[in-house]
């Protein structure tokens, strides 16, 4: 029974030669293959998130009609006359600044940002056009007023 037990515990090296081939991989064979493998899935997971990165920004398009409405919003507030009634010159500037801002976010590519920056360009140059008008309207409204007071009066027109 002795010589059983003894059987068993034999070494490997008593068993294959010196000159003989290693019976299957080294340790440093191990450990270069499995830090190839670790490698190799640490790539493909850095690709996989830099493609996800990459399609994120990109998957949201230029906003170039936004852009081009806002700019003519604004054109329009300059040109009824946004500049001449105080409120209106205050939203027309805002509409101005947030119009430079956008296109500064367009040439960085945050796309959704620069969309939102347009829209509230667009608004402020709208609210601009509305301020504008109604000031006219008001100067209208007053001019009329005191033409009919004139003719109730019997007073000369001035």
């Amino acid at each position: 029974m002795s010589l059983a037990l003894s059987m068993v515990f034999v070494s490997r090296a008593s068993l294959v030669g010196k000159d003989d081939p290693p019976i299957g991989p080294t340790w440093d064979e191990q450990k270069r293959e499995t830090m190839k493998t670790v490698l190799d899935r640490m790539a493909f997971a850095l690709a996989i998130v830099g493609g996800i990165g990459v399609s994120g920004c990109a998957s949201h398009p230029a906003p170039t009609a936004k852009a081009a409405s806002s700019e003519a919003a604004v054109r329009a507030a300059e040109e009824t006359g946004g500049r001449d009634v105080p409120q209106a010159a205050l939203h027309l500037k805002l509409a101005q600044e947030q119009l430079e801002r956008a296109k500064a976010l367009l040439r960085d590519i945050e796309n959704q940002r620069a969309e939102y920056v347009l829209a509230r360009a667009e608004a402020d140059a709208e609210l601009s056009i509305a301020l504008a008008r109604a000031e006219k309207s008001k100067a209208l409204a007053g001019k009329a007023l005191e033409e009919v007071q004139a003719v109730r009066t019997g007073a000369p027109k001035p």
